[in-house]
């Protein structure tokens, strides 16, 4: 569970906020929920917003989505956590897993939950055409024979063996939809513990507990998902009293409201933490040239960078996502400050300016990118910066999969989570392009293996060559500050989306 603590002088921390409908009193105090039934969260949006789960974008549209559909497995403090599957177990080989269905689930239109339900599921998230995010994540399932044994009981084969179903495509992403669903934003029946009352895109989102849900009828039985793009903004409107929950609040503004008595803020552990950094494309000039991006990687003063942008409270970054979750590879040495080397190398290679594509989709990104800055002055390069709409950063792939230098984050997961889903020619989302000959068959035979701890070294040997020629910078992990009025309890974190059905005050 995350905690709470006041936010002193150097505090960041993490997420899993919420409150509902709270205003402070005039000495500053809160004088509790107007209506302990209800919660409003600030959340920021995308210019493609909608509720289809298999295309939505934005961060409020997740926070929506999350609580609409309940998955097989759910992350929890990075492990993964059975839901509406009672097992998933596999072959001896991992070419075919079984999975299992508990036998008390049902959709809200008070249908059961059954296995020709969750092959449907599998085979429309693994539909490239209708699933663009999260298709390629099941491009080894072998969809046409899925087999639905019983009512509660399906078989998934693979095209090869698969040992990280659970870990790496399960847990990340495996809700269950009825047969045949189409309508995700007219009155769509839902598997999770909320239904949809309207959807307004880019504005609001309303929903309505399910007294039938299989995990108890969440307490706060309206919940109210608003899009507030600024962050401070987000703080402004909690503290006006327009919602009672702020989502990824400035570590500095927060810090501003270490002495207000009407705020919390919540703070979850490193499993649900920011990888934050930036994405070198080994494909575009100049990082195509390796010298170049070794260059950069010793510009960085990472340490720095964790002072200013988190206030000092953050963790350093290796060039690595999954720090402190199993798999992550710790016996790779931290990579140093060298501008001297880093200079040396700039010279050789002829670079004297670089461009960076910045936008704000996580409080920080804007801060780093100003010290960044400073730090490649200091070794003879000029940073161009490019400023861009944090709603629309994300919309265009093909942006996004062409732009030289650009900054990311991403949510802390497990090692083989991120390398099959981030790099390697099958990676969804391989921002950097990193995919050298030979990287491929290597996380093929990581991702066959079926026991844990064959597989972890395996991972190990991906990872050292991500580390030591990817075009990856991860510079810091950074703890999500969400801002709540006082009192909520029993919130908890998905993938840094905080879910509140189990939420009371």
């Amino acid at each position: 569970m995350p905690r709470t603590r006041r936010l002193g002088v150097s505090a960041l921390a993490l997420l899993a906020v919420t409150a509902t409908g709270c205003s402070a009193g005039a000495d500053g105090e809160s004088p509790g929920p107007e209506d302990p039934t209800r919660l409003r969260v600030g959340a920021l949006g995308n210019t493609t917003d909608n509720l289809n789960p298999l295309t939505t974008n934005g961060f409020a549209d997740y926070i929506g989505v999350s609580h609409l559909y309940e998955s097989l497995v759910e992350l929890r403090d990075g492990e993964p956590v059975l839901r509406l599957a009672e097992s998933i177990v596999p072959d001896a080989t991992a070419e075919s897993w079984t999975i299992t269905l508990r036998d008390d689930v049902t959709f809200s239109d008070g249908s059961a939950i059954e296995a020709t339900d969750v092959a449907y599921s599998l085979r429309l998230t693994a539909d490239p055409t209708q699933s663009p995010n999260y298709a390629s994540f099941f491009g080894d399932v072998d969809v046409d024979g899925i087999e639905v044994v019983d009512e509660r009981t399906l078989v998934v084969p693979f095209t090869r063996p698969r040992g990280d179903f659970v870990s790496t495509i399960l847990s990340f992403v495996s809700y269950v939809y009825p047969d045949g669903a189409t309508q995700w934003e007219d009155a769509p029946v839902t598997s999770g513990p909320y239904t949809l009352v309207s959807y307004d895109a880019g504005e609001r989102i309303v929903m309505e507990a399910r007294e039938d849900y299989f995990d108890g009828t969440p307490e706060l039985t309206t919940l109210e998902v608003v899009v507030i793009d600024d962050p401070q903004a987000r703080l402004n409107a909690l503290k006006s009293g327009e919602i009672d929950v702020a989502t990824r609040v400035d570590p500095v503004a927060a810090q501003a409201e270490a002495d207000n008595d009407a705020i919390e803020i919540q703070q979850g552990g490193e499993a649900d933490s920011l990888a934050l950094g930036f994405e070198m494309n080994v494909n575009q000039a100049p990082f195509d040239d390796p010298d170049v991006r070794t260059a950069m990687k010793l510009a960085i003063d990472r340490q720095e960078l964790v002072d200013v942008v988190f206030l000092g409270e953050g963790f350093v970054g290796n060039d690595l996502v999954g720090l402190g979750l199993p798999g992550y590879d710790a016996s790779l040495p931290q990579r140093e400050h060298d501008p001297q080397r880093a200079e040396e190398l700039f010279a050789a290679a002829g670079v004297d300016a670089v461009d960076v594509r910045v936008a704000e989709t996580t409080p920080g990104l804007q801060r780093a990118t100003e010290l960044l800055a400073e730090q490649l002055a200091d070794v003879g390069v000029e940073l161009r910066v490019e400023t861009t709409d944090p709603a629309s950063f994300y919309a265009d792939y093909e942006v996004l999969l062409s732009t030289p230098f650009q900054t990311a984050y991403y949510v802390n997961r497990d090692a083989g989570a991120y390398l099959g889903s981030f790099t390697g020619s099958n990676g969804f989302f391989n921002v950097s392009g990193f995919a050298p000959e030979g990287y491929d068959e290597s996380l093929r035979n990581a991702q066959a293996l079926v026991d844990d701890d064959e597989r972890d070294a395996a991972f190990a040997a991906v990872q050292q060559l991500v580390w030591n020629d990817g075009g990856t910078i991860i510079w810091g992990y950074q703890a999500v500050l969400n801002a709540e009025t006082a009192g909520l309890e029993g919130v908890y974190l998905t993938q840094a989306v905080p879910q509140f059905d189990a939420a009371s005050f």
